[in-house]
């Protein structure tokens, strides 16, 4: 008899280690990341005037004022404008069309 509750002491034991969970339903951890340092100096924030000077000059197709649609435009969707697709420039142009009359209310 004492052999026998010797035996199930020890199967009962545990090895000492801890048993860990599942690891599919763990949380993983997020890698942190920083925001990039943005030099004030030459950061582009468009007035609602200077958005609405970009719509118009989309129409005059000028590659002076190509710069400065692009800057008003990535700064607004974060991304830039497609100058050589006429189906972009199409779709992109009526984003920020809807953009000036639905956020800004402004008339154009």
């Amino acid at each position: 008899m004492e052999k026998e509750l010797k035996e199930k002491l020890e199967s009962l034991k545990s090895d000492g280690k801890k048993k860990k969970g599942c690891a599919s339903c763990k949380k993983k951890k997020e890698p942190i990341v920083l925001p990039e340092i943005i030099d004030e100096e030459f950061m582009f924030i468009p007035s609602p005037d200077d958005i609405r000077l970009a719509y118009i000059e989309l129409g005059n197709r000028v590659d002076n004022k190509k710069e400065f649609i692009n800057n008003v435009y990535r700064f607004l969707f974060n991304e830039d404008f497609n100058f050589n697709c006429p189906s972009c420039i199409n779709g992109q142009a009526r984003r920020l069309k809807n953009y000036i009359i639905e956020i800004l209310k402004l008339e154009i």
